[in-house]
């Protein structure tokens, strides 16, 4: 019987991970690299962690981009559009969301305490929103408003409007606590079927 290779992983890959997960535990200053270096297996303080990244920085805006390329992948607005109903599209990007950042936590976690204190981080997450806003979610929108016949300009904020409850919602996943107890699949249905509404009136009346 032939053995299954397990994939080896490289040191680079496995002093990231480590590191998210010590970043998200401790904070980033209470973490120092030679804790990273053995967490990843590798000997305390002899080079390894120099070897694949500058600084403690770079590693938390690394695992930001990632994490932002699978969020812009796993969102297809063709795949989204093609289910041609307001309300199970919401879902479907709202889900996406969710998902996206319960797999990003640690990430999250990490922005949350630190992005105020490190200007290069705070603009790396900008930048991180900003692509995902203007690739998927801001497209979404301009599309959904054309086929309702809602009349607005102000596109961007309406986004802000639609979608600010989810990253709330999110926001309070991140701390354990869903806002007001609400049970996620209630939230979304309920959001979904609000939204939903809003693009079905504006369908029936054009000037509104």
């Amino acid at each position: 019987m032939m053995k299954q290779r397990v994939a080896k992983v490289s040191s680079r890959e496995r002093l990231l991970q480590k590191a998210i997960q010590l970043f998200s535990e401790r904070g980033l200053r209470e973490t120092t690299v030679g804790d990273i270096e053995e967490a990843a297996g590798l000997t305390r303080r002899a080079g390894g962690f120099y070897r694949h990244f500058a600084s403690k920085e770079e590693v938390v805006i690394e695992a930001l981009r990632r994490a932002a390329e699978e969020m812009i992948a796993e969102v297809r607005l063709d795949e989204v559009l093609s289910l041609k109903a307001p309300r199970a599209e919401l879902l479907v990007i709202a889900r996406a969301l969710i998902r996206h950042a319960e797999t990003y936590r640690p990430v999250r976690l990490i922005l949350q305490q630190e992005a105020r204190k490190l200007p290069a981080l705070r603009r790396a997450a900008q930048s991180a929103n900003k692509r995902l806003a203007t690739l998927d979610v801001v497209p979404w929108v301009k599309n959904v408003l054309h086929r309702s016949g809602a009349a607005t300009t102000k596109v961007r904020e309406l986004t802000l409007l639609i979608f600010g409850p989810v990253l709330f919602y999110i926001y309070s996943l991140d701390r354990a606590d869903p806002a007001f107890g609400v049970e996620t699949e209630k939230f979304l249905a309920t959001w979904a079927d609000h939204w939903a509404d809003w693009f079905e009136r504006g369908s029936r009346d054009p000037g509104w």
